[in-house]
């Protein structure tokens, strides 16, 4: 309780470094913290760098903390008290990095999985199960994300930024804790977006995602993220709208999902570049779901990729829904 008064006020008159050093040499004493293990630890640094991060307004602000905890692991702990798990460390500095250089963000997240890896590795079994085991971690997920997008595929830099907020925020951290966004939420945005004529069929098609996504099927989940989504984009061009054609002159009701976005971003359907952005991951997912380009991929398509993607949906639909009345 004592160390945690003292914590408390190192933060709140923003002594961020004598804050780290605290944690610290509890840690080099292992007495209330195994630092080999981060259960303990890492909620006490998330502390830390959450103050850092709300002092500057950027989450890059608290790349020096971490890079500084790493540093300490090395150098002090593991000499003595042998390999700790640092997969905590690498996963936080990826996090801090994506919106502003994602080649060292992806590194970092490889260092995490690789940690994560070794962890898992310690607890048993055969190469696949613990390859398998390592699937659940928040590193590959980020991974198998990051492994479909580069910088040219942001307009500018604000719309990156944009993204990476909607993607590493609300929908991650929903993830992560294995929370839903409510349902009632997600279908009064459906019935918003979509007009009369075509709201029956979209919320059919988001009844079969919710379904695919509860039985943890991650093809289905992402196909039928792909499919609802396509059903709002046509609610809106072509029962909203009239529109029957595509600018190039091709029939709107033949015609795949990436056609109909990119109709739909010309048309500036969508008010927020979150919501672009997002919709625009969702038809990348949907394209790798053919096999060759499924093998193609490093980071696989697992139940919690799936589930991140569906989330990140649910939420864009909440965020969509605000640009109708």
């Amino acid at each position: 309780m004592a160390k945690q008064t003292v914590l408390a006020d190192l933060l709140s008159a923003n002594k961020f470094d004598e804050a780290r050093r605290l944690l610290e040499q509890q840690l080099q004493k292992g007495e209330l913290m195994n630092p080999r293990i981060d259960k303990y630890w890492a909620p006490v640094a998330d502390t830390i760098a959450g103050a850092i991060q709300l002092r500057s307004g950027m989450a890059v602000a608290t790349v020096p903390f971490w890079d500084a905890l790493h540093d300490f692991f090395v150098t002090s702990i593991e000499p003595i008290w042998g390999h700790a798990h640092k997969g905590h460390v690498y996963f936080r500095l990826g996090f801090a990095l994506v919106k502003h250089d994602l080649a060292r963000a992806r590194r970092e997240f490889e260092l995490a999985y690789k940690e994560d890896i070794y962890l898992e590795r310690g607890k048993g079994g055969t190469p696949e199960e613990i390859k398998i085991r390592s699937y659940k971690y928040s590193a590959y997920v980020a991974l198998a994300i990051l492994e479909t997008i580069d910088d040219a595929d942001f307009s500018t830099p604000t719309d990156k930024e944009q993204f990476i907020d909607q993607l590493f925020g609300p929908s991650f951290d929903a993830a992560i804790a294995g929370a839903a966004v409510p349902s009632e939420l997600v279908q009064k945005a459906i019935v918003a977006i979509a007009p009369p004529q075509a709201l029956l069929t979209c919320q059919t098609l988001y009844n079969e995602l919710q379904n695919a996504a509860s039985r943890a099927l991650p093809f289905a989940t992402v196909s039928l993220t792909g499919t609802v989504l396509e059903s709002l984009l046509l609610a809106d061009l072509y029962h909203r709208k009239g529109l029957k054609t595509l600018s190039n002159g091709k029939d709107i009701l033949r015609v795949e999902l990436g056609p109909l976005l990119q109709e739909a971003i010309a048309k500036s359907i969508f008010l927020s570049e979150a919501v672009r952005a997002a919709c625009e991951l969702v038809q990348i997912f949907r394209n790798r779901l053919h096999p060759g380009n499924e093998l193609r991929q490093q980071y696989k398509l697992v139940p919690r990729v799936a589930m991140t993607l569906k989330i990140l949906f649910d939420l864009t639909l909440l965020e969509w829904r605000k640009a109708f009345p």
